[in-house]
């Protein structure tokens, strides 16, 4: 990957407000695609926003507004002799957010993509595998600034569009994972190029998707340090991160609305090496789960299996209590889930197994176990770190936050029977629990060790913040199957090294 090229896109776009601001009140652009005529209307950075439209005959049939727009390109990519306008927006930042809408120019426009582009200004036109319509390469940019890394020190993951058919008509779909070997192309080292953490992180990251977690930690074993103790660390949270990888848009090839909301995770929920979605969309009102997979040349949901009430913040972005967390291999080679479920005012994390036709949740089970300690753990952090939010109470608030504190560390309080240390777990001052990662080392019928990547932190007398600073640390804990079913013999926190810079 060429560093030098990622070095200088933070540089561009910082140029670019400076030109703005400089230019006249208003600049009108006035250009043709096709037999559309295409607007720009520029302001610089003053109210109101930037617009571009595209109209005919008097009729507008696209508008896009941002604090800048472009007009991208114009040319057939479809291959039908029509061709198709890009249009971008910019949010402003100093090197974020660019969002594209391809319209075909039909008569009328046919919307075929609207994608979030992050840091990348623009989606080249190329043909990547040699037949019909050319593909769309964008950017995934879900590493910048993780794992430590500065902006400047990321690098992102290729994203392949493909015109693919849906149930709303043929649209531009994210399709990266059809096309490894330009993935590969796009991410992995060649001899003579410098190493630097982002290029790192995206070789590691694509080798995981393209070869397998078996085949990505061997490469990662041969490095020189400080990379391989960097991934060797961060290594189970990055196989996490990328589960969902190339299967954002199943739910729309499936006929879900293309600018629905949606998140999950990825995973072999149905049979080993067979990949499917367990996703989320988000409606108006409520969200709902489903899996969604591949059959033959289509990709189907399944029936709902969970359908939650949606409520909405401040700024008006979606509160959903129970979303897709983690995915969990098991010894049979497939995949369970967790859900994390903050519905009743406390975390707990749900354990399902998932079939083509419904969710189970595992009760006697390992992870089940495991996954009531997980979510006892956040909810005490959770309550302890809101004592410390910046915000007005009432006597009678106070007494309420340190009832549900009481509540919380009650509730976890017989787990510290198992809990194997010499130093003792001060659960009353626990304030910062999250988990990136759970994987089964072992799990047979009456023995099990689950081993989770966590970040752990503890309140003080300078504690001023609900952010409670914490560290990494792996969490290991071992099970046993008795009479009375699954129980924790003992768990322990052991301190994670590798960080890529190190203070």
């Amino acid at each position: 990957m060429n560093r030098a090229l990622l070095l200088l896109l933070p540089a561009l776009l910082l140029t670019a407000p400076a030109r703005a601001q400089a230019a006249p009140p208003t600049k009108t652009t006035l250009a043709t695609c096709g037999a559309y005529t295409v607007k720009t209307v520029e302001n610089g950075f003053d109210d109101p926003e930037d617009r571009v439209t595209l109209s005919r005959a008097g009729v507008t049939y696209a508008t896009v507004t941002d604090t800048m727009v472009s007009v991208d390109w114009c040319r057939d990519v479809t291959g039908d002799g029509v061709p198709e306008v890009l249009l971008a927006g910019f949010s402003g930042g100093a090197h974020c957010c660019f969002t594209h809408h391809l319209y075909s120019l039909t008569s009328p426009p046919r919307k075929l993509l609207t994608a979030f582009s992050a840091h990348s200004d623009s989606l080249d036109a190329r043909q990547l595998d040699g037949r019909g319509p050319l593909e769309l390469i964008g950017s995934d940019w879900r590493f910048a600034y993780g794992y430590g890394l500065s902006f400047a020190e990321s690098a992102p993951l290729p994203v392949v569009y493909s015109l693919l058919p849906t149930p709303g008509g043929v649209r531009f779909v994210e399709n990266t994972r059809a096309f490894p070997a330009f993935m590969e192309s796009y991410s992995l080292t060649r001899p003579g190029d410098q190493l630097f953490g982002g290029g790192v992180l995206a070789e590691y990251a694509t080798r995981l998707i393209t070869r397998g977690g078996a085949a990505a930690d061997a490469w990662a074993q041969g490095l020189q340090p400080p990379y391989r103790d960097w991934l060797a660390n961060y290594g189970p949270d990055i196989q996490q991160d990328v589960s969902d990888f190339g299967l954002w848009d199943w739910p729309t090839r499936a006929g879900v609305n293309p600018d629905a909301q949606r998140g999950g995770i990825g995973g072999a929920f149905l049979a080993p090496g067979v990949r499917s979605y367990l996703g989320q969309v988000i409606g108006r009102d409520a969200a709902t789960l489903r899996l969604y997979r591949v059959q033959g040349s289509e990709v189907v949901a399944g029936p709902a299996l969970l359908s939650v009430p949606v409520t909405r913040d401040r700024y008006g972005e979606p509160v959903v209590p129970v979303w897709p967390s983690t995915t969990v291999r098991r010894a049979s080679g497939r995949d369970d889930a967790l859900l994390r479920d903050a519905r009743s005012g406390s975390v707990r994390y749900l354990p399902v197994r998932l079939s083509a036709g419904g969710m189970t949740e595992l009760k006697d089970d390992a992870l089940g176990v495991t996954a009531g300690l997980l979510g006892d753990l956040s909810g005490v952090a959770g309550h302890v770190a809101a004592q410390f939010r910046d915000v007005k109470r009432t006597p009678e608030q106070q007494a309420e936050v340190r009832r549900r504190v009481q509540a919380a560390v009650t509730r976890a309080q017989p787990w510290l029977e198992s809990w194997k240390s010499q130093e003792a777990f001060a659960l009353e001052r626990l304030g910062n629990f999250t988990f990136s990662s759970v994987r089964l080392l072992t799990d047979t019928p009456t023995r099990a060790q689950a081993v989770m990547t966590t970040t752990v932190g503890f309140t003080d007398a300078k504690t001023d913040s609900e952010y409670v600073n914490g560290e990494r640390f792996t969490m290991i804990v071992n099970l046993a199957r008795g009479a009375q079913g699954w129980a924790v013999t003992d768990w322990t926190l052991m301190p994670r090294t590798g960080e890529l810079n190190e203070e």
